[in-house]
């Protein structure tokens, strides 16, 4: 009986304790995670969010709105920090007349008109950079910006910032590579932009599954990405939304190429507005410690920003058009030991979580061990609201122990190629034939609605 006793109390406690075990042997079963936060080094309480438009046009290339009412619209919109992105025009300050691409004008006349290039004057441009009718927020002004290949049929653009490479150079088709390249050894970045436009998805029977059936753009892209540093990111959402639907597709792909190597494409969003009323379309908005052209520079290299828009055709519908505030980020929080990424926002109906191009969840706090069947190597978020869209960076997914396998990414050889040595070739030829490289000189340097006031003036006969 005495055994009987003792053994009890022992059964018992051995009952209470196995629960405890099985917690212990669970917890030694979950996987653990390393997670990438690109906003690791954000200051929720003291940085600055700044609206920012980084790719918009005025009738100095081939818009239909001068250059002064162009960045008064944005300036009346609240934007914190514009940079004109002319084709093949470097920019310059807002008093000053870019030099301008007159066969680009000329093509566009139906906009331009050919019209004089008209700046802000030099008290106009100090009262905006001091934030005059604005309680001092001023606006601040981005130079040295311009959309490459800014001529070619297909629309294979890309944005160059801080360098000056780019001025009056038409680009070839297809070829992003190139134009990468040179910024890069000239100090600048680059973004891609709306590669929808090129690659013509949304024009294809079966869009979604456009880029698994067309592999070649997801490599092409990608080994930009991996080979150039200086390639920051891509355009995912712009104008309307109406090319670039299927470019978050697109996007998803390039991740799971490119993170393995320890490479992350930032998604953005741009206006990419030519006329009145379509500045406010889409944007980006970046987190920075001080409102600094060198700020921005760091916030575009290392994805502390979000990219905001309006539209949404793919994640809420053709017809659903923003409006009034849209979805504002407040905090993110990543738990490492917990392995949770948790966002606090407002102005949003829903948040919705994306891997592999996947929906994996919802909700403002993902747990990544109650999703991990179906996450790959990176976690993405979106929130939906009555104003818009808003995309948040790419997190990483690495889990203990884990090495992510290298994809091969093949180089694309397509028309690019051969086009790239024609240009090549004649750009070699005008070296050693100087009455034809006069003839293109003339051809793309001289603007008569810009280029005549100067030269009258230089000869003394302007007043």
């Amino acid at each position: 009986m005495k055994r009987r006793h003792t053994l009890i109390p022992l059964l018992l406690s051995l009952c209470l304790l196995l629960p405890c075990f099985a917690l212990g042997a669970s917890a030694a079963l979950a996987p653990t995670y390393q997670i990438g936060n690109p906003y690791a080094s954000v200051n929720w309480e003291t940085w600055g969010q700044y609206k920012t438009q980084l790719h918009c046009h005025t009738d100095a290339s081939d818009g239909g709105i001068p250059m002064n009412e162009q960045i008064e619209e944005h300036y009346s919109l609240g934007y914190d920090i514009l940079a004109i992105s002319e084709h093949m025009s470097v920019g310059v300050q807002w008093n000053q007349i870019p030099r301008t691409m007159p066969l680009m004008r000329l093509v566009k006349y139906e906009r331009t008109r050919m019209a004089p290039v008209a700046p802000l004057t030099d008290q106009r441009r100090e009262e905006i950079i001091a934030g005059v009718g604005r309680g001092g927020r001023g606006m601040l002004e981005i130079t040295q910006a311009n959309e490459l290949n800014g001529a070619v049929p297909s629309n294979t653009h890309l944005q160059g910032y801080f360098c000056d490479f780019g001025q009056g150079k038409i680009g070839v088709d297809y070829d992003w590579e190139t134009p990468v390249k040179k910024v890069q050894a000239a100090g600048g970045i680059t973004v891609i932009d709306h590669p929808g436009f090129a690659t013509k998805a949304d024009k294809s029977d079966d869009p979604m599954n456009f880029y698994d059936d067309n592999p070649k753009w997801v490599n092409k892209f990608a080994r930009i990405f991996v080979e150039y540093p200086s390639c920051v990111g891509i355009d995912i959402n712009s104008m309307v939304d109406d090319h670039t639907k299927y470019d978050r597709i697109l996007y998803d792909r390039i991740l799971v190429k490119t993170i393995p190597y320890g490479v992350v494409p930032w998604a953005y969003c741009f206006s990419d507005g030519h006329f009145s009323g379509q500045f406010d379309r889409a944007w980006t908005v970046h987190l920075m410690p001080e409102k600094t052209p060198a700020a921005l520079r760091t916030s575009m290299e290392d994805g502390t920003f979000f990219g905001v828009a309006r539209c949404a055709k793919l994640e809420a519908g053709d017809d659903f058009y923003g409006e009034g505030d849209p979805p504002s980020v407040k905090k993110i929080k990543v738990d490492q030991k917990a392995g949770t990424i948790t966002i606090t926002a407002s102005k949003y109906d829903s948040i919705t979580w994306v891997s592999d191009g996947e929906i994996i969840a919802t909700g403002k706090t993902l747990r990544l061990a109650d999703h991990d069947a179906k996450i790959g190597s990176y976690v993405r978020a979106y929130l939906l609201g009555k104003g818009g869209i808003l995309y948040v960076q790419p997190f990483t997914v690495l889990r203990a122990g884990q090495v992510l396998e290298k994809e091969d990414i093949p180089r694309v050889f397509d028309i690019s190629v051969p086009l790239r040595f024609m240009s090549d070739s004649m750009e070699f030829i005008m070296k050693f034939f100087p009455p034809l490289r006069w003839v293109w000189r003339l051809l793309t340097w001289f603007d008569p609605a810009v280029d005549m006031p100067r030269l009258m003036e230089l000869i003394g006969y302007v007043a």
